[in-house]
C-alpha cells in the first residue's frame, strides 16, 4: 500500500523572510499607487500654471511616492509579523503538547500558586524562545513577543485560580489551561498591537491621498 506523505508540521514553517517576501511587494504596490497616483492626479491638473506651482506639484508627487514606498514597506513588515505571530502561537501550542514536564502522570501533586509562579514564568519564556528560533523570527519581533508575554500568560493563569477558589496547581493543569484559553489570552495584545499600528499606517496614506484629490478638484 502506497504511504501518504508527511503532512507539513511546525518542524518546517515558512521563515519570517518568506513571509516578508510574499507580502512586501503587494504592500509597497498598492501604497505606492495609490499615494503617487493621487499625488501624479494633481500634478497633471496644474500642468497650465506657473513654473513654480508646476515644480511645487511635482516635488508633492515625488516626496508622496517616497512616503508611500516607505509607508507600504512597513505595513508589509507589520502584516508580515502579525502572520508570524500566528504561526509562532500555533507552535507553542505543539510544543506544550510534548512538554515532558507536564506530560508525567506520577506528578500530579498540587503545588501553592505563589510557588510555581517563576517556574512557569522560565517554562513559557523558554518554550516561546524555543518556537521563535524554528521560525527564525528576527530580533526585534522575538523581543517585542517575548517582553509582552513575560509575566502576563502566568498571571493570568493563576488569577483564572484565585477567581475559581483554587489555590493549589498540579503542572497538568497548567498545560491544559495553556492549550484552553493561555496562549491566545498571551498571544492577543501583540496581535492587537501589529494590527493596529499597521491600519493607522494604512489611513494616513489614505489620508494623504484624500488630500492630493482634493486638491486636484480645487485646481481644475
Amino acid at each position: 500500500m502506497m504511504q501518504r506523505s508527511p503532512r507539513p508540521n511546525g518542524n518546517n514553517p515558512r521563515t519570517f523572510f518568506q513571509t516578508l517576501l510574499r507580502t512586501l511587494p503587494l504592500h509597497v504596490l498598492v501604497a505606492t499607487s495609490l499615494v503617487g497616483g493621487a499625488a501624479l492626479l494633481y500634478s497633471t491638473s496644474s500642468s497650465n500654471r506657473s513654473t513654480w506651482a508646476m515644480l511645487g506639484s511635482w516635488s508633492l508627487t515625488v516626496l508622496y511616492i517616497i512616503i508611500g514606498l516607505v509607508g507600504g514597506t512597513v505595513a508589509g513588515v507589520l502584516d508580515a509579523a502579525r502572520q508570524m505571530v500566528e504561526r509562532l502561537e500555533q507552535a507553542l501550542r505543539d510544543l506544550v503538547h510534548t512538554l515532558p514536564a507536564l506530560n508525567r502522570s506520577a506528578d500530579t501533586t498540587g503545588r501553592d500558586l505563589s510557588a510555581v509562579r517563576q517556574e512557569y514564568e522560565t517554562l513559557v519564556d523558554h518554550e516561546v524562545a524555543q518556537a521563535a528560533r524554528r521560525l527564525r523570527l528576527p530580533q526585534w519581533l522575538d523581543r517585542l513577543i517575548r517582553a509582552a508575554l513575560r509575566g502576563l500568560v502566568v498571571d493570568r493563569f493563576i488569577a483564572s485560580c484565585t477567581a475559581r477558589g483554587v489555590h493549589l496547581v498540579a503542572p497538568q493543569e497548567f498545560r491544559n489551561w495553556l492549550l484552553a484559553e493561555g496562549v491566545s489570552l498571551g498571544f492577543m495584545p501583540v496581535l492587537d498591537q501589529l494590527a493596529w499600528w499597521r491600519y493607522l499606517l494604512l489611513g494616513s496614506l489614505l489620508l494623504l491621498a484624500a488630500i492630493a484629490l482634493a486638491l486636484a478638484f480645487l485646481t481644475t
